[in-house]
């Protein structure tokens, strides 16, 4: 039995709610590679009027997207809620607008959780301690390492003995020291994932990206000219650049990898990035690459942020009879002939593109045209792989059938 096709829309909003426990239309957004992440910065920096100006595609696209999900989330009976943004170091600001469209401003400024999720009080509520925290991590959100730490020296003569000082006090000396050179970038590197990020996370939540962001891009920086090596994947800009969600960096540092097609970790990175990038081309070419040649890889594909891909890939894996991972490109052009229009012609050359590929492609650009020459491709085809002309030939039974 087949599963149900879920709506992307709604695809999308089940992974957030899954990954963060809540809906955010920001995390929607930044997620479905709708906004990259520079963009937001600039327009908490106050440097754009509104913050639609620049995201990718159709604006009423987008406003269809994000009133669907609430319409879905309300189904669900979640509870809404108004969130607001200000300028960066200005809790004072005025509340930053996302767009001239009142409908659509109003869909961006709504939060969705469960009934239940009420926020749990600690054993410091009320008292002083509690509030030097608050403004610690609130100055640390919002950038402000100078106020982080007028507070961080606070809470020393509040209550020396406060069981989150010393992880505080981390947090505000990484917020401080972003402007200093990276001596050791290795090191750094540990650093920021085994202790910074989960300490930000924790304390900080979805708030920690702010921090954390130009903490990686730190490191991109440092790490602009450094060569790949395959014993140290992550001392690399292709992975500190996708961290930092600076996706163009990410794609032109694995590129500027040699022969990076032939590592599995590059070719995983350099998709991510281009999905992101809304190069769809070249990320299916690195998708298709990696399922070629590092088949073991392949449930990679489950983290791509391309919605129909995705779905197309986890009805791969339920298909009868059962198909090998190398063939999943080839079967993606059967069910998705139209990627004939921006997939390039693969080359005659079978140790980069299969066999079966090439015929499919033939096949699929010429679905219109049964000539000849296409009865002579479903015979090739069929004797390159009799299970892919199966499915090839259901498929033509499942267009051809009155619905």
């Amino acid at each position: 039995m087949s599963t149900p096709v879920i709506p992307p829309v709604q695809h999308q909003v089940d992974r957030l709610l899954l990954e963060q426990g809540e809906y955010l239309p920001l995390e929607f957004l930044l997620q479905e590679g709708r906004l990259n992440y520079a963009d937001y910065e600039a327009w908490r920096n106050g440097e754009l009027n509104t913050l639609d100006e620049v995201l990718f595609g159709d604006r009423e696209h987008v406003q269809q997207q994000l009133t669907q999900a609430a319409d879905y989330l309300q189904r669900l009976g979640w509870e809404r809620e108004t969130v607001s943004y200000q300028v960066w170091l200005n809790d004072h600001s005025p509340r930053l607008s996302f767009s001239q469209n009142n409908a659509l401003d109003r869909c961006f400024h709504q939060r969705y959780r469960k009934p239940q999720d009420q926020p749990q009080l600690d054993m410091f509520t009320d008292a002083p301690a509690t509030n030097r925290v608050n403004g610690i991590t609130r100055a640390l959100v919002n950038r402000n390492a100078a106020e982080a730490r007028r507070q961080l020296d606070g809470l020393y003569d509040t209550a020396p003995d406060h069981v989150r000082l010393g992880e505080l006090e981390r947090l505000v000396e990484a917020a401080e020291n972003l402007d200093a050179p990276v001596i050791d970038a290795a090191t750094d590197m540990q650093l920021l994932q085994e202790t910074l990020t989960p300490l930000a996370e924790s304390l900080l939540g979805k708030g920690s990206r702010n921090l954390l962001v130009p903490l990686w891009r730190r490191l991109s920086s440092a790490l602009r000219n450094h060569p790949w090596q395959t014993t140290q994947p992550d001392v690399h800009a292709s992975y500190t650049a996708g961290r930092a969600m600076d996706w163009d960096i990410a794609r032109q540092a694995v590129e500027q990898a040699p022969d990076w097609r032939a590592d599995p970790v590059l070719l995983q990175r350099h998709a991510r990035a281009c999905d992101q990038l809304h190069r769809r081309c070249d990320a299916l070419l690195s998708w298709f690459t990696l399922c070629w040649r590092f088949p073991q890889r392949c449930d990679a594909l489950e983290s791509s942020s391309d919605t129909e891909l995705h779905q197309q890939w986890i009805a791969f894996l339920e298909l009868e009879p059962e198909l090998p991972m190398q063939t999943f490109p080839a079967w993606l052009l059967l069910t998705k002939p139209g990627l004939t229009r921006i997939l390039p012609p693969p080359h005659h050359d079978t140790t980069a593109y299969p066999a079966s590929y090439q015929t499919l492609y033939r096949l699929q650009s010429n679905i219109a045209d049964p000539t000849d020459e296409h009865i002579a491709l479903r015979a090739r085809l069929k004797q390159q792989d009799p299970v892919l002309f199966q499915h090839y030939l259901s498929n033509i039974q499942k267009q051809t059938t009155p619905q």
